[in-house]
């Protein structure tokens, strides 16, 4: 009787010590993430043909979040994020570029070595809408090279640049643009031409290192540009504009200056992304 007593014993802690065993066993490495190089093709088509996007005539509707880029080959066409995320592997560490290319000329190939967002760069394609993503983490968030593209409803966050623009009659809008090494960056384009003719309200620029940068600065005085940075009646949202507002009206007092010939006449003087 005492015999098996003790064997039952014994059997007991063998099985209690591989319980603990398998409750404390180090889980396994987890997979590396494997970025996606998505392309949506002149003629329609999505690359891969498995991407998450929705294809509805000129409608690109993401089904879940991406880990990648994507490259718009394919005019007059409207991305819609959905809410989901398009995230990069920038994370912070790297060296900071904050200037891409040779100075501010930029160019489909000075840049293509930069891991971009959603990369505007194929020549002579335009008419983009850009709508409801998360984009984060990247060298450049969204590059827009040509003209005539609409980036709205996004959130760019994260990244060296939120926003590059290069190319001309663009227009940026209700966007929550936070946490970038640059928030918004103006470049020369291949034909050495700043943009012109750019619509920039209603979004909020947050504790980006600079809100605003590239060739509107004053070492190019002679090739300044003046864009329109409000609707007449409010501008955009920025969390180091100093001025007041003595009649709460929401609009700051003073005007926000971007540069000596550039300003938001009406800045908002709360964040409407919170």
């Amino acid at each position: 009787m005492q015999k098996k007593i003790i064997a039952g014993l014994v059997v007991l802690i063998l099985a209690v010590s591989l319980l603990a065993g398998f409750m404390f066993m180090e889980p396994p490495p987890e997979e590396p993430l494997i970025m996606q190089n998505i392309v949506i093709q002149p003629d329609g088509t999505i690359y891969p043909s498995n991407a998450p996007i929705q294809h509805e005539g000129n409608l690109y509707t993401f089904t879940s979040n991406i880990y990648g880029t994507i490259r718009i080959q394919k005019s007059n066409i409207i991305l819609n994020g959905a809410g989901y995320t398009l995230s990069g592997p920038y994370n912070g560490s790297q060296v900071d570029v904050w200037v891409v290319g040779d100075g501010p000329a930029q160019s489909p190939d000075l840049v293509a070595e930069y891991i971009i967002g959603i990369d505007i760069g194929a020549k002579n394609v335009e008419g983009i809408i850009i709508e409801n993503v998360n984009v984060k983490n990247f060298s450049i968030g969204l590059y827009m090279w040509t003209t005539n593209n609409t980036v709205t409803g996004n959130r760019v966050s994260e990244s060296i640049v939120g926003i590059m623009l290069s190319g001309s009659n663009n227009t940026v809008t209700n966007n929550y643009i936070s946490n970038n090494k640059q928030g918004l960056f103006f470049g020369f384009n291949g034909e050495e031409t700043i943009p012109d003719d750019i619509i920039v309200h209603h979004n909020a620029f947050d504790y980006n290192i600079f809100q605003i940068n590239g060739c509107l600065c004053e070492e190019y005085p002679e090739d300044e540009e003046i864009h329109t940075w409000d609707d007449g009646k409010e501008g955009n949202y920025w969390s180091d504009y100093t001025g007041t507002d003595a009649n709460t009206d929401g609009i700051g007092d003073t005007p926000y200056i971007i540069d000596a010939l550039n300003q938001d006449r009406y800045p908002l003087m709360q964040n409407p992304f919170k």
